[in-house]
């Protein structure tokens, strides 16, 4: 809902009409499996000029959905993905 305009109602008939379904509960091995991408990313970040983590826990918790779930992930932006998630199908635009 971050565009200007777009409500919880328009959100939910975009995604029945695009057929995608909402998991709103995420469980545990997500929680721990995005935990530990995200840890593996902010290491990897620290090697790369002591640069702070740009990310957030939340994109992790996108990814780790996906792997634990065996759904292919659509980004923009495969890069962080496929180093975090190596085994994670991943579809780009």
């Amino acid at each position: 809902m971050a565009a200007p305009g777009r409500t919880e109602v328009s959100v939910d008939r975009f995604c029945d009409e695009m057929g995608i379904a909402v998991e709103w509960e995420v469980g545990e091995k997500v929680w721990r499996a995005a935990g530990a991408a995200f840890q593996s990313y902010a290491v990897r970040r620290r090697k790369q000029k002591g640069a702070e983590a740009r990310r957030i826990l939340g994109d992790f918790v996108i990814g780790a959905h996906a792997l634990v779930n065996g759904y292919k992930l659509l980004t923009l932006d495969a890069g962080v993905y496929q180093a975090s998630f190596p085994r994670l199908g991943i579809t780009t635009l």
